[in-house]
């Protein structure tokens, strides 16, 4: 195998590595065993998944599932207030 041929599958190797690191999660990033609260505000970047959901310009919250996307929703944040938002999925 020439030098060449040798040092383009080298960068190829690396790069499909650093791909599979990116793209794997993080151990941090894993979801806890139990959802969240209704209604708690969570970070925007929250990682997991969430059956349905309400957007605010602070974060997102997990609602009941009855909430049909579009309506209108609040999450209540850390402080007691009440965050209006809009149901996503």
């Amino acid at each position: 195998m020439s030098r060449g041929l040798r040092g383009l599958r080298t960068r190829l190797v690396l790069v499909a590595l650093l791909l599979v690191a990116l793209i794997t999660p993080a151990a941090a990033q894993q979801c806890p065993d139990t959802p969240p609260a209704f209604y708690q505000l969570l970070p925007p970047n929250y990682p997991c998944l969430l059956v349905r959901t309400c957007a605010t310009d602070y974060g997102v919250c997990a609602i009941p599932f009855t909430v049909q996307p579009g309506t209108p929703c609040a999450c209540r944040a850390a402080n007691g207030a009440w965050i209006p938002g809009v149901c996503l999925r």
